[in-house]
């Protein structure tokens, strides 16, 4: 009945789609008008961000949106921020950066599981577009929440941005969390 529908809806599933290498181009521009290039939108309300994303066979792609000229982030594997893989970046008139920290250790960065990364401001429609591909397996690395993404699987995701300040160190100003699933890879399901 409707508690059904409901939960069904709290439960945000990131596709999959193996033209993703094709689709996407790590630039800090999102073409969506289309949804050409990310096959799906999601649109966070309490923080005021929107995730485009999608994954392949070894990858998720992922375009962060804000209109806020402070910084953000999206993290995977906790509920907690310093329990989770975050990937924050910032964009100023100075320096701009995106990086992946994880543990207490916020000043702690590792690129290591960043495969490219771009972040760019849009003084036309005011939003700054943070990009990035992430593999899916991560390298054994310690601190880290999740050591992989696994399709089918069903992951705490925090959305979070500081409308402010860009100094990373400081606490989000908005933050969510999202229960996120990954879907099924069709292709897993040929093998015998």
């Amino acid at each position: 009945g409707m508690l059904a529908l409901c939960r069904a809806q709290n439960l945000t599933v990131i596709p999959y789609d193996s033209t993703m290498a094709d689709r996407v181009a790590v630039d800090g521009v999102i073409d969506n008008e289309e949804g050409t290039e990310y096959p799906a939108t999601y649109v966070d309300k309490p923080t005021g961000l929107t995730v485009n994303w999608g994954f392949d066979d070894s990858l998720i792609y992922i375009g962060l949106e804000s209109k806020a000229r402070g910084w953000m982030g999206i993290g995977f594997g906790s509920s907690k921020m310093d329990a989770a893989n975050m990937i924050i970046g910032y964009y100023s008139d100075d320096s701009s950066a995106v990086g992946n920290r994880f543990g207490k250790q916020a000043g702690s960065q590792s690129d290591s599981t960043l495969r490219e990364a771009e972040i760019d401001y849009d003084e036309e429609t005011g939003i700054t577009t943070m990009e990035f591909t992430y593999p899916l397996k991560f390298p054994a690395e310690k601190g880290l929440a999740v050591s992989a993404l696994v399709p089918g699987q069903v992951y705490d995701v925090i959305l979070a941005q500081n409308t402010k300040t860009i100094s990373i160190g400081d606490k989000p100003t908005a933050s969510s969390v999202l229960k996120v699933k990954l879907a099924d890879n069709p292709r897993n399901k040929q093998q015998p």
